[in-house]
C-alpha cells in the first residue's frame, strides 16, 4: 500500500487548527474573566434579623428605633437604626456600620473590643481558623444588610460591600 505524501501536511494543519481553536478560546476566557464584574456577595436579611433579635433588640428595640426595654437604664440613648442613612445623607453607611459591631471603631455602650456586650459573636478572631473568620464575616454581613433593609425611607435594595477587616 502507498502512503499519500500529503497525508503528513493535512495531519500538521489539522494539529495546527487544533492549536489555533484552542489558544483562542482560551484567550477568549481569560478576557472575559478579566472583564467580567466581580459578582456582590449577597447577604441574608432573615439570618441578620435573627441576629438582631438576639444580639440588639434589648437595647435599640424591637423595631431598632432606640427603645428596647433596656434602653431607660443606659445612660447613652440607644441609636435609632432605622435613620442611619437618613443621618448619612441618604446613603447607608454599610462599612460604618460593619466597623461599628466588629469593633474597628469603637461604641462605648457595646462594651470594650476584648469583652463586647455579644460576647464574641461578632468580633474577629485574631488567631482562630479560617472557617471561625467566615463565621464572624457572614454574621456582619447578614446583620449589616438586615440594617439596610429597616431603614426609614426605605432604599433601593443593593448588595452591601463585605465587612473588611
Amino acid at each position: 500500500m502507498r502512503r499519500n505524501a500529503r497525508q503528513p501536511a493535512r495531519f500538521f494543519r489539522a494539529g495546527w487548527w487544533v492549536g489555533v481553536v484552542l489558544v483562542s478560546g482560551a484567550a477568549a476566557l481569560a478576557a472575559q474573566t478579566a472583564t467580567a464584574p466581580a459578582e456582590k456577595e449577597v447577604f441574608s436579611v432573615f439570618n441578620g434579623k435573627q441576629s438582631y433579635k438576639s444580639f440588639c433588640a434589648n437595647c435599640h428595640g424591637v423595631e431598632a428605633r432606640g427603645d428596647g426595654y433596656l434602653a431607660p437604664n443606659l445612660s447613652a440613648k440607644p441609636t435609632d437604626l432605622t435613620a442611619l442613612a437618613k443621618k448619612n445623607g441618604g446613603v447607608y453607611p454599610a462599612d460604618r456600620v460593619a466597623a461599628s459591631i466588629d469593633g474597628r471603631v469603637e461604641v462605648k455602650e457595646h462594651g470594650r473590643r476584648e469583652m463586647p456586650v455579644w460576647g464574641d459573636a461578632f468580633v474577629w478572631p485574631e488567631e482562630e481558623s479560617p472557617e471561625r473568620r467566615e463565621q464572624v464575616r457572614r454574621k456582619i454581613g447578614d446583620l449589616v444588610e438586615f440594617l439596610r433593609s429597616i431603614q426609614d425611607p426605605p432604599l433601593a435594595a443593593a448588595a452591601p460591600p463585605a465587612p473588611q477587616r
